[in-house]
């Protein structure tokens, strides 16, 4: 191709540069070798290459240079030209000299329209035209469509080369800009190109050009001046004002150009019609639009109908339409529909309606697309797919052409839904609008939430390392939103639920990381219903986290969440202690649980020992009980150095020491007394020698209390065989049996005896190991020395050193031993897990078990019964327990022999040749698969009617093969043989003449045949029994209860038939019924009440025993403690027998005040006696009240209204007095009068909150207006804190109110107010929000307008106290206000919410506000108009033109209108006809002026 000159342009002559050689000057352009060489043809000129490259031979050959005479003779001489390259290995014909230009990657026959602005190198053949290389292949078009050139016909070969240089021609760029002709025939010039050549009507000089200059158009024909204008202006311009006054004028000048240039046309815009095309042309189109060369402007012309929607968005995918260009097509359709909607429209309601709904469609339609191409991984290109399809909508997002709240809630819908497969595309999604979704509360909240999820999900996966890549991902993501969006983890369910994985997932080194943890685990807790913690709420959830223990075993996190509780950390550890020592809390586990404690809040830094002596300062304990149990706690602390004695000493002698003897004796005062009780052996001889000393002045005799320790571990020593000296004179007299040892034990001083358990485990269980493992002693010798050790730790209550005994002999291998471990540990177990030791314990007694299994084989079995018994009583081994307790089913189906008892061995002497035959028989029916019923129940009747019951009353031995055959039987079918139980133990109780069940069942229980569901299902009463309350008069039966429940209350002694292991394994029974079997044994305790008030003074009963009726009271508080509601319930029957209804009142008045109350308690009473420890027992005093008022009388309604004004008029009473320890028991009563109470209160509470308009003046009513709300806030706290499944509830407009007048305290500026406002920052304001905080975590949505609406009110208030609150010094109620909003706004309606935002959207910028009500600021809505206003009349035409100049002293008033932004009309290329303002914002709002 060559090149031609612009038109109107003649070619300039032959020029030879004068600077040098002639290489450096730019070469005329020639034709290509294919035009110089080839034939002609219409393809070759298509394809020839482009003027200036260099050829090379093919295949590698050297270039042979052709050119001009001149070029060859430079060349030989040693010129290198830069278009060559002499190298051989240079295989590339177009390697040399390549310059990156838009020739080389444009096609070649379309030339671009910028021109080929690359430097040309020069054209150079070779000497003979050989080698003349072929044509290039087409090229692809990168940038612009090529201007259409008509084609020339090549000439044809000259016969003789023109050597001769050819002339510099000037080429006019081809992409220069022409002026528009408007109109004119003639050529317009090129805008910024127009070369001089010589011949310009400049050029041509005249006398007038001369003269004047040259103008393109002549000048109008002014006045000629006479004279030079200097003399006249350069004396104003010389004076002052000169500069002043000719800025004006040219400030004037260029004004009036402005003013002259300006549009002012309206817009000619309208979006781009749409044509109907057929389906070719329609393709056409698509791909010219995906071609970025053709202009949008020429494509606006015929936009197809059809293409809308999901269509769209596949056709650009499909074609690879570049995103702007795709962007283009649907603002254009977008336009149109969107105009559609407005023609069609009747109103404006109508037409907004519309354009939603198509916005929302179209959202959709993107969402699917999107969501489509993701999901086809399995195409090809998918990568390029999906990122095109992930580019494009966030194009369309970034421009607001989508429904944003919609488009962001299919994001997050979609991460939360998301597999793990998928979740790494969401992730990479979801973080390109990273920002956006976290600047709302709706999304930002449900976007922390689905990425804790699967935070947490991928930790607990058993497969986490494999997903440690994406664990890694989710880990920064929440590090990132840790540190800026703290905000987004603000909710308490979400929190409670995440919070321990990501706590074990944060990198310790990282303090950033972690004090934002904390700050935000602060917050959370602030908004749940547990952390309004005035003192007595305090206190309710000390002793409630406490009562858990004496349900189940002691956890582990029980002491960090008990360390949680409370900032006051000296109140806490009294709690604790009160609680330790209670007489309502029975058991000696809790000095254990409480020790526990008491040692983790030391390691926390809590000084324990101040505390404890601050505890016996102020508190007089005068219960003997009491004082044992500070004595018992005192020397546990005192073994682990937990309490320092020496202080103690310290602080005895700062008080003056010991004066009298009634200091020290038993009954004297506790302070004192714990210097002779503390252990003596876990002291130093300093601190010994300094307590005899101080124990002297009190004429306390420390060489007798030493001689009586002496004397009792001779005793023990003597009782034991343990050698003594030869004159001992205990050797003159029998041995001191163990039992009696244990009971002077049990009543001994705690120094002796943790000096007698000190003894046993350091002096007397290391020989008895040894024996053990030297094997010199026998099975039953090591049997019976644990039986007494254990007896005698038990007596002391040293379960500290039982602890250690129990792991010296775990290491044996008798079986039996070691099952008597595990029964030790499973009876004591809440005191082992309170001390740490019980599943260690277990876990070493399992691996025993496993080492026996393999020597002994079946001889194991008493251990492995006596751990499964033990592993479901432990949390966390429940896997454990179901697998022993399978092997223990097939060990006794298996076992051809029963090693279960002792006396397996001699079972078959004790029975005659008929039972003989029976256990042939059960041996027999041992070799079927399945049990054959008949025969069990054959044999279970010649067991149990003919043989068991001819030995009661007996001391026959048979009774324990019986029962061996029993439990042998039990195993081949457990649920018919439960049936058969059931049967029998009914028949027993209508026995007239029986002995008492306390001889007859222990020892079916502790071997296994009768379970306590068979024994609690036949003790119940019938309903017609429990109605009428009438027992059978046989006398047997008339007491069945009171035995069952005595059987279950007492301790057993061993005798003939019940072995000491039986009567053990027996006490673990009736500590299971008491823990586990709550609602089984209340029944079972009115059924008694009822049998022992109908008969009472009549006959002999259980319960006129003195023992009995103590352990009763014991067993019926351990039962409250364990579920107050069920005893509640069992208590208190509609319809009482008054008989029945007196005992009970007593029993439960016992309860109380510790003796017979003597009738019946009013609220008032109950309500005084009411304390965090006495609460269980006064709500079922206070339920039983109501429910005999409820019986008594026909008018219920008017006696619950009775009740319910008596129990108001006590709630004022004891609230008056400072009494609201009774709260905790009110959720616990029915809802109609919990409700009651609580809106009482409520009402109470608000109307003690001060105004503007009602503020009180006096301080000590003040004062006590304050101390009021507190305590009904804690009795609000109480009941909806209490409450089991609490109601919920709405925030009401009073409460609202209050908030608004709160608001308007602390924005008064009145000096007057300044005391008022002190006290709503101090007190008032954190009580109310305290109080909505309990309300606002009971609400939930609602869909009632009244509801959202205060809703809305109650956001409101509390932003702009958010911002109030900003200046106040205390920034913590800023943060409690807006962390309270957050809570209410999660469970607001869309419409209400929307009302807020109008609300607040253009009186506030507050980022935190914009967060709460989920919205973010268009940038196109805050954009307005200024219009300037008419000038007024009376103005002389002078004054309006320096007006509309402005040049007047002042500018005229502008207006200001709303501009509307149409998103889908700005169109870079809008349509095709071209006007003067035909941009889609018009060109006047910018003052444009034409050129």
């Amino acid at each position: 191709m060559t090149s031609r000159p612009p038109l109107a342009v003649s070619q300039r002559q032959p020029q030879r540069s004068h600077s040098g050689s002639g290489l450096s000057q730019r070469p005329a352009h020639q034709r290509t070798l294919s035009q110089q060489y080839l034939p002609p043809s219409p393809v070759r000129n298509d394809l020839a290459p482009e003027a200036g490259d260099v050829v090379q031979g093919r295949y590698g050959s050297n270039p042979r240079r052709v050119g001009s005479k001149l070029k060859l003779e430079l060349a030989n001489d040693g010129i290198t030209h830069a278009g060559f390259s002499e190298s051989p290995l240079n295989l590339d014909p177009l390697s040399a000299n390549r310059v990156f230009t838009p020739s080389r990657i444009m096609p070649l026959q379309e030339a671009s329209e910028l021109g080929d602005m690359s430097p040309h190198t020069s054209q150079c053949h070779t000497a003979d035209n050989e080698s003349i290389p072929l044509p290039m292949p087409p090229r692809r078009a990168r940038f612009v469509v090529p201007i259409p050139r008509p084609q020339t016909t090549p000439a044809p070969a000259p016969v003789k080369k023109d050597t001769r240089p050819k002339p510099f021609v000037l080429e006019t760029p081809t992409a220069a800009p022409r002026y528009s002709n408007m109109g004119k025939q003639e050529p317009s010039g090129y805008a910024d190109y127009y070369p001089w050549n010589g011949d310009h009507p400049e050029d041509r000089f005249s006398e007038n050009i001369i003269r004047n200059g040259y103008f393109d158009r002549a000048p109008p024909q002014l006045q000629t001046e006479m004279a030079s204008a200097k003399a006249p202006l350069f004396p104003s311009l010389k004076h002052k004002s000169g500069l002043h006054t000719l800025s004006t004028l040219f400030t004037g000048i260029l004004n009036q150009r402005r003013h002259s240039g300006q549009i002012t046309s309206t817009s000619t815009f309208k979006p781009p019609p749409r044509v109907t095309l057929t389906d070719t042309k329609r393709e056409v189109w698509l791909k010219d639009l995906a071609n970025p060369a053709i202009s949008l402007r020429r494509l606006s012309r015929t936009i197809p109908h059809g293409i809308r929607g999901k269509v769209l968005l596949e056709q650009s995918l499909k074609k690879n339409v570049p995103t702007d260009r795709a962007v283009w097509l649907a603002k254009c359709v977008g336009a149109n529909e969107i105009r559609a909607f407005k023609r069609k429209g009747v109103n404006n309601t109508f037409v907004i309606g519309g354009e939603a709904k198509w916005i929302r469609e179209w959202t959709a339609c993107v969402e699917q697309f999107v969501d489509t191409v993701v999901s086809a991984f399995g195409e090809n290109e998918w990568k390029a797919k999906v990122t095109y399809a992930i580019r494009l909508a966030t194009h369309l997002y970034a421009e607001h052409l989508l429904d944003r709240d919609h488009y962001m809630d299919w994001l997050v819908s979609g991460l939360e839904n998301s597999n793990q497969a998928r979740l790494p595309m969401w992730i990479l999604t979801i973080r390109i609008y990273w920002r956006d979704l976290l600047r709302s509360r709706r999304t930002g909240r449900r976007l922390v939430t689905a990425i804790l999820g699967h935070h947490t999900a991928i930790c607990q996966h058993p497969d986490r390392d494999i997903l440690l890549p994406l664990s890694t991902q989710l880990s920064s993501l929440l590090e990132s939103l840790l540190l800026n969006s703290p905000e987004s983890f603000v909710h308490s369910f979400t929190w409670a639920k995440f919070r321990d994985a990501l706590l074990s997932s944060l990198p310790s080194d990282d303090q950033a990381q972690r004090h934002a943890f904390e700050s935000i685990d602060k917050r959370n807790e602030r908004l749940t219903r547990t952390h309004i913690k005035s003192q007595p709420a305090v206190r309710g959830i000390l002793v409630k986290l406490l009562d858990t223990t004496l349900r189940t075993p002691f956890k582990d996190d029980l002491a960090s969440q008990l360390w949680k509780v409370s900032e006051h950390k000296h109140s806490l550890i009294r709690t604790v202690l009160e609680w330790s020592i209670s007489p309502y809390r029975p058991g000696i586990a809790k000095v254990y649980v409480t020790a526990s404690i008491l040692r983790f809040f030391s390691v926390q830094g809590a000084d324990i020992t101040g505390a404890v002596l601050d505890f016996l300062d102020t508190d007089p304990l005068r219960e003997t009980d009491r004082k044992h149990l500070v004595y018992h706690l005192v020397s546990e602390l005192v073994r682990t150095d937990d309490f320092s004695v020496p202080r103690y000493l310290q602080w005895l002698i700062a008080r003056g020491g010991l004066a009298n003897a009634v200091e020290t004796s038993p009954d004297g005062p506790c302070p004192t007394r714990l210097l002779v009780e503390v252990p003596i052996h876990a002291l130093s001889e300093s601190i010994r020698s300094l307590r005899a000393t101080i124990l002297r002045r009190s004429s306390f005799s420390v060489e007798y209390e030493a001689e009586d320790m002496a004397t009792a571990i001779r005793c023990i020593k003597y009782a034991l065989s343990v050698p003594l000296e030869l004159d001992d004179p205990l050797l003159l007299k029998k041995p001191m049996s163990i039992s009696k040892l244990a009971h002077r034990i049990e009543r001994s001083s705690r120094a002796l005896q943790t000096e007698v358990g000190s003894w046993l485990y350091n002096g007397y269980i290391g020989g008895i190991v040894r024996s053990l493992s030297s094997e010199k002693s026998g099975v039953d010798d090591s049997n019976i020395e644990f039986d007494s050790v254990r007896a005698l730790l038990e007596a002391a209550q040293d379960y500290t050193m039982l602890e250690n005994v129990l792991k010296a002999l775990a290491v044996s291998s008798n079986a039996e031993l070691l099952a008597s471990c595990a029964d030790t540990v499973n009876l004591h177990i809440q005191v082992f897990a309170a001390t740490g030791s019980a599943k260690s314990l277990f876990q070493t007694l399992l691996e025993r078990l496993k080492a026996i299994r393999e020597q002994q084989g079946i001889g194991a079995r008493p251990l492995l019964a006596s751990l499964a018994s033990l592993a479901p009583r432990i949390c966390g081994l429940e896997e454990v327990a179901t697998q022993l307790q399978k092997d223990l089913i097939r060990t006794d189906r298996t076992s051809a022999v029963d090693a279960s008892s002792p006396l397996s061995d001699t079972m078959a002497t004790q029975l005659q040749d008929d039972e003989t035959e029976l256990h042939e028989q059960i041996e027999k029916l041992a070799s079927y698969t399945s049990a054959d019923r008949p025969t069990m129940e054959r044999l279970f009747q010649a067991i149990t009617f003919h043989r068991l019951q001819t030995c009661w009353g007996k001391p026959d031995e048979r009774q324990r093969a019986y029962c061996i055959l029993l439990t042998r039987l039990r195993v081949f079918d457990t649920g018919y043989f439960d049936t058969l139980m059931r049967l029998w133990v009914q028949h027993i109780r209508k026995l007239t003449h029986r002995p008492p069940v306390a001889q007859i069942f222990p020892l079916l229980m502790s071997s296994g045949c009768l379970s306590l569901a068979v024994l609690f299902a036949t003790a119940s009463r019938t309903p017609m029994q429990t109605a009428q309350g009438q027992p059978n008069p046989a006398m047997s039966a008339s007491i069945y209860m009171q035995e069952i429940l005595q059987m279950l209350m007492m301790p057993l002694s061993p005798t003939q038939i019940m072995a000491s292991e039986d009567c053990y394994r027996f006490r673990i029974i009736q500590e299971q019924a008491r823990l586990e079997n709550v609602r089984e044994v209340m029944p079972l305790i009115r059924g008694a009440l009822a049998e022992y008030s109908s008969s009472r003074n009549q006959i002999t009963q259980p319960l006129d025993d003195e023992k009995t009726r103590t352990q009763f009271l014991e067993l019926l508080r351990s039962l409250i403690l364990v579920d107050s509601n069920a005893a509640g319930q069992t208590l208190s029957p509609k319809s009482p027998d008054p008989k029945l209804a007196n005992l009970i009142e007593s029993v439960t008045t016992r309860l109380l005040t510790s003796r017979d109350g003597g009738g019946q308690k009013t609220f008032e009473q109950v309500l005084e006696l009411a304390n965090e420890f006495t609460l269980p027992f006064c709500q079922v005093k206070l339920s039983l009240n109501l429910a005999v008022s409820e019986s008594t009388g026909p008018d219920h309604t008017e006696r619950l209204q009775s009740q319910l004004i008596q129990l108001s008029k006590a709630m004022d009473n004891a609230i008056d007095a400072n009494n609201i320890m009774w709260t905790g028991m009110l959720p616990c009563l029915s809802p109609e009068i919990t409700q009651h109470m609580r809106n009482r209160a409520e009402a109470r509470f608000l109307y003690l909150i001060p105004s503007l308009k009602c503020a009180v003046t006096s301080e000590e009513v003040f004062e006590k207006d304050i101390h009021m709300a507190e305590n009904l806030l804690a009795v609000i706290d109480s009941i909806i804190r209490g409450a089991l499944t609490p109601k919920s509830s709405q925030i009401s407009n009073a409460m609202v109110d209050k908030l608004v007048d709160l608001w308007e305290i602390l924005a008064t500026t009145n000096d007057e107010a300044v005391p008022l406002k002190t006290a709503t920052l101090s007190h008032w304001l954190p009580l109310l929000l305290s109080y909505l905080t309990l309300n606002a975590s009971t609400a939930t949505a609602t869909t009632s307008k009244p509801a959202n609406d205060t809703r809305a009110r109650a956001l409101l208030t509390l932003a702009g106290l958010t911002q109030e609150l900003d200046h106040a010094p205390s920034s913590d109620l800023s943060q409690r206000a807006f962390d309270l909003a957050l809570v209410l706004v999660d469970h607001l309606a869309d419409d209400a919410r929307l009302q807020c935002v109008r609300a607040v959207k253009d009186v506030t910028a507050d980022p935190r506000l914009r967060y709460l009500f989920s919205f973010a600021p268009n940038p196109a809505e805050n954009l307005m108009l200024a219009h300037r206003e008419k000038p007024p009349p009376g103005l002389g035409p002078n004054e309006r033109r320096a007006l509309a100049l402005g040049l007047g002293t002042g500018m005229l008033p502008e207006r200001l209108t709303p501009l509307v932004m149409r998103r889908w009309e700005i169109l870079n290329e809008p349509t095709p006809n071209v006007g003067e303002n035909d941009t889609s914002l018009s060109l006047h709002l910018f003052e444009a002026r034409k050129i």
